[in-house]
């Protein structure tokens, strides 16, 4: 799934966020922004998930426009985690899976699939509110990546984990691509944008 984004602006009143950005993101290639608070990062990935409109330019998948009809081939990683903590992370993945369009069972393969991966197969009945911030952000990333999106975008993605986890994440992401998902992500870290 390639991503073309062109001449791509976004003005908020006076203030311009993002200013004529073009740039082409091939297929199964990792991208990665790497730019300080308030660089416009963010705010691209939103417009790229349709969140947003930008005020000029055009940002089309495989050469379609971006709309909801191409919500579904789409994983997004916020920056700011949005999980429910009062439910358990079976119920949570499993329904946000199901928004998706997958079936119960697939989704909860893929899941202990993840959990397994992530050395954390007993979360599965936790509720989200008892994991550590870094295990939260684990179950976000198994959110965005259950229903094997074609177009992965991740905002922040290694913030608030220890090293071992980061480990862990960079490796799915390279498998992820490595299995034909096209990935964006942000960082301020320059090491985790080159590697």
């Amino acid at each position: 799934m390639s991503l073309v984004l062109e001449n791509v602006t976004k003005q908020f009143g006076q203030f311009t966020a993002v200013d004529h950005l073009s740039l082409s993101i091939p297929e199964r290639e990792i991208f990665g922004f790497l730019g300080a608070n308030g660089a416009g990062k963010t705010t691209t990935f939103r417009m790229i998930l349709g969140l947003l409109d930008p005020t000029e330019g055009t940002i089309t998948l495989d050469g379609k426009r971006v709309d909801y009809s191409t919500s579904p081939i789409i994983g997004y990683l916020p920056e700011e985690r949005g999980l429910y903590p009062k439910l358990k992370v079976k119920d949570q993945i499993v329904y946000l899976a199901r928004l998706r369009g997958m079936q119960k069972q697939d989704a909860l393969r893929e899941l202990t699939y993840w959990l397994d991966r992530f050395k954390v197969p007993d979360y599965l009945d936790k509720k989200v509110e008892e994991l550590s911030k870094g295990n939260q952000q684990k179950i976000q990333f198994l959110a965005a990546v259950i229903h094997k999106p074609k177009l992965l975008i991740l905002d922040e993605p290694f913030s608030g984990l220890d090293p071992v986890n980061v480990e862990l994440l960079k490796q799915a992401v390279m498998d992820l691509k490595d299995a034909g998902t096209t990935i964006v992500f942000s960082s301020h870290r320059m090491e985790h944008v080159e590697e």
